[in-house]
């Protein structure tokens, strides 16, 4: 059997006899095509009752995102799930490639107005939440989540957002950050001043842990290449972005690494510390503390054990 194999089973498949673990998604489901896959991983993770996923928060707003991500996520037999998105997020750069095909297939949200607020949202999934049990997912912009540790007590909760963060969730896990370098730059935390201003707080303020997968983990893993031939919502976003024959695993990584919940069983050795990204242009800096709560990950495999991991899934 092989070994990418062996991971699925033992790291994945091997913990459905435990409660599913519950997630918050933020994604920009934006310009590039490994969002997709990574809804695609974490939609059959939730349909296979390893995670709950309780809501999606959007962070980048173009005319189709809200009802392409609901029909997406329909098409994977996901029906209801709460969908909040950014709709001041207009200002980020790029061509939106797949959303406009999947839109008309929504059977619930139709416009980005039907879309919850996101913040808002948050903190209403938040306060209905065991204390530690919430898990958030982040392959996208972090200014919903800078937001959401700034606001104040609402309908929801008389908690603060810091307070709520750290009362509902356990961990952080963010595509973000280019760590191979001091002052590296990467598309999340410095594509405009919108996301190095984010950047800067959700790194400084946010007080639960925080494991980062960064760009130069997920480049060169090539993956969804699987699915060139099959008539999914997902293979259709891969060719419509053209990407048919596969695409950098950034995000689909790091929703295999959430799902698995153990940075080393995952596949990567870990460097402990404090991140940090300057407002002003992005750029992100790590301190080394063995008693950090942030953490980047190394990949301890050559790229085609991730490819594999990733396309079994897709294949399932």
């Amino acid at each position: 059997m092989e070994r990418s194999e062996l991971f699925i089973k033992e790291k994945i498949l091997g913990v459905k006899t435990k409660a599913p673990r519950s997630f918050i998604i933020g994604t920009d489901w934006w310009s590039d095509c490994d969002d997709v896959v990574a809804m695609h991983i974490l939609s059959w993770a939730h349909k296979e009752g390893l995670i709950n996923i309780l809501g999606v928060g959007i962070n980048a707003c173009m005319e189709y995102s809200a009802a392409s991500l609901c029909a997406y996520l329909e098409s994977r037999g996901l029906f209801g799930i709460p969908i909040g998105i950014d709709a001041d997020a207009t200002d980020f750069t790029g061509i939106a490639v797949y959303q406009k095909r999947m839109a008309p297939c929504s059977s619930g949200i139709k416009s980005n107005f039907q879309a919850e607020e996101p913040v808002k949202m948050y903190r209403r999934l938040l306060a209905s939440s065991k204390d530690g049990a919430v898990e958030i997912i982040e392959i996208g912009f972090s200014q919903v989540l800078a937001s959401l540790l700034e606001s104040g007590a609402d309908e929801y909760s008389h908690l603060s957002g810091m307070e709520l963060v750290a009362a509902k969730v356990k961990k952080l896990w963010i595509m973000a950050g280019k760590w191979d370098e001091q002052g590296g730059m990467e598309h999340n935390f410095n594509n405009n001043a919108r996301a190095s201003v984010a950047a800067e707080k959700l790194c400084r303020m946010f007080p639960c842990d925080i494991t980062f997968l960064g760009f130069e983990v997920g480049a060169g893993v090539i993956s969804g290449g699987c699915l060139k031939d099959s008539d999914t919502f997902t293979a259709k976003a891969m060719l419509d972005h053209g990407s048919e024959n596969g695409r950098s695993s950034w995000d689909p990584m790091l929703a295999v690494l959430a799902l698995c919940g153990d940075e080393q069983a995952a596949g990567y050795d870990v460097v402990r510390g404090r991140a940090m990204v300057s407002a002003k242009d992005g750029s992100n800096y790590f301190n080394c503390d063995a008693n950090g709560t942030h953490l980047y990950v190394k990949k301890k495999y050559d790229d085609g054990f991730y490819s594999s991991v990733i396309d079994n899934i897709l294949l399932r």
